[in-house]
């Protein structure tokens, strides 16, 4: 009686096909997690350009970067304390609890700009954002941006 199973060769080509696979997988769930968090980053910062707009409007000026950098975490309220335009200045999403990574920001209270490092450094709206920002962003590139190549930037419209 001849008993039919797999020969050894096989089972090492089965093998190599599945890493394979698998390490195709992860490269590619990998690259949507940081487009996933790019994309958070550009969200949030929609969301604090609302913001700024709103104080903005209220105080006739934008937070200086001293007193908005204080308040990262922390929720953007009025001078009085009765307004809140932010319910919390949120944190980069790399972020952890022992490494809190904070958006950088520059404003001299006329002007504002906020900038952060996109992963995917392909992304056309790092260009189109900076393009955006012609009178803030290169006075701001040249002392807080580390990596302008990579740099999406919002400020005042």
């Amino acid at each position: 009686m001849i008993k039919r199973a797999f020969t050894l060769i096989e089972l090492l080509i089965v093998i190599a096909i599945v890493g394979i696979l698998a390490t195709l997988l992860t490269t590619n769930l990998q690259g949507a997690r940081s487009r996933a968090r790019d994309s958070r980053r550009k969200q949030e910062f929609y969301h604090l350009q609302q913001s700024l707009r709103l104080y903005y409007n209220d105080h006739a000026g934008f937070p200086t970067t001293a007193a908005l950098m204080a308040l990262w975490g922390s929720p953007l309220v009025s001078l009085d304390g009765n307004t809140t335009y932010a319910s919390f200045l949120p944190y980069d999403p790399l972020s952890t609890t022992t490494n809190l990574l904070t958006y950088r920001y520059y404003s001299d209270g006329t002007t504002y700009i906020l900038g952060t490092s996109l992963e995917n450094a392909s992304d056309p709206d790092i260009s189109v954002s900076q393009l955006r920002c012609p009178s803030t962003y290169p006075s701001y590139s040249a002392t807080y941006s580390p990596d302008n190549a990579q740099e999406y930037v919002v400020c005042e419209e």
